[in-house]
């Protein structure tokens, strides 16, 4: 018996899929790199780029969507690139968010309520679908195998099994019409503003605070087709891990990050002291052996 099989893990998004969102002085960029692998279907190839003079409603849907996040964002120079191949998308997405940080003093907070947003409109550039993959795209090949799938078991039927995983669970032709078809890219709901269940991480050498979350993998399909001897399995994959970045020491509060944007000498300070007390510690130490070493060889002499 033949059996051919393409597995989940060739087609894994490739791990360079983040959403990257800098803090610098007041201002707040994101820049999200994206990437969807599938061999579902053959998606069409175009490379192009959207932004905020292209004359469609791209930018102003955008920004919306970040309002309704958080009616205080406003999202502006909006740049969309889009690199479409048969088996899968390359999106790129930079844009600037304001009214979301205040400063009072030497401290600047920053309200990340806004990144969790989801766009839910169909995005097209050259009547390409790149936010609404799944209803586009995707859908229609899982709804004509899970109407094959009825004829599985009768006589002269070419197809002889057809199984729908989501997420690496089993699921019935229904459900998996329902996940793929609700599928979009521009989905970012996962990234739980309560940044405290964030990994964040102070780097006194380039003085810069980071926070990194890593959500679940937003989209796992798996469609399983059996042709007599032949076995394939129809993929796609899609996630991203997320890092907010910050120059200075920052904490954050649930929703919001806390900056020292003045001398941050004090917690600065506080840093080198506790490193400098490592590294003294770590020297007196090694003298302490050398000496006694010393002593050794002479009391043999």
């Amino acid at each position: 018996m033949l059996a051919v099989f393409l597995l989940s893990s060739i087609y894994a998004p490739a791990s360079a899929s983040k959403v990257v969102v800098t803090i610098s002085r007041q201002q707040v960029h994101a820049a999200f790199s994206l990437s969807l692998t599938q061999n579902v279907t053959a998606l069409p190839n175009i490379a192009t780029s959207v932004d905020s003079s292209s004359g469609t409603n791209i930018s102003s849907v955008f920004a919306q969507s970040i309002r309704e996040a958080d009616p205080s964002a406003s999202a502006s120079n909006l740049a969309i690139g889009l690199n479409s191949t048969e088996r899968g998308l390359n999106l790129t997405c930079n844009f600037d968010v304001s009214n979301v940080s205040q400063r009072n003093g030497d401290i600047l907070s920053v309200n990340m309520t806004w990144l969790p947003f989801d766009v839910n409109a169909d995005l097209r550039s050259q009547d390409f679908s790149f936010n609404t993959i799944g209803s586009r795209y995707l859908k229609s090949v899982v709804t004509y195998y899970a109407n094959a799938s009825r004829f599985v078991g009768l006589p002269n039927a070419t197809i002889t099994g057809v199984i729908f995983f989501v997420n690496g669970t089993s699921v019935n032709a229904p459900a998996a019409e329902d996940y793929v078809g609700n599928f979009t890219t521009l989905k970012f709901d996962q990234l739980t503003p309560d940044l405290d269940q964030w990994n964040r991480t102070y780097t006194l050498i380039n003085n810069t605070t980071t926070w990194r979350y890593f959500p679940s993998q937003l989209f796992s399909f798996d469609m399983r087709i059996e042709r007599k001897n032949v076995t394939t399995d129809y993929v796609a994959n899609y996630g991203y891990s997320a890092i907010i970045a910050t120059p200075g020491v920052g904490r954050s509060q649930g929703t919001i990050i806390l900056i020292d944007v003045g001398t941050g000498e004090t917690e600065w300070a506080m840093e080198a002291v506790v490193i400098l007390a490592i590294i003294s510690a770590i020297t007196v130490q090694l003298l302490f052996r050398s000496k006694r070493k010393k002593l050794a060889k002479f009391q043999r002499k």
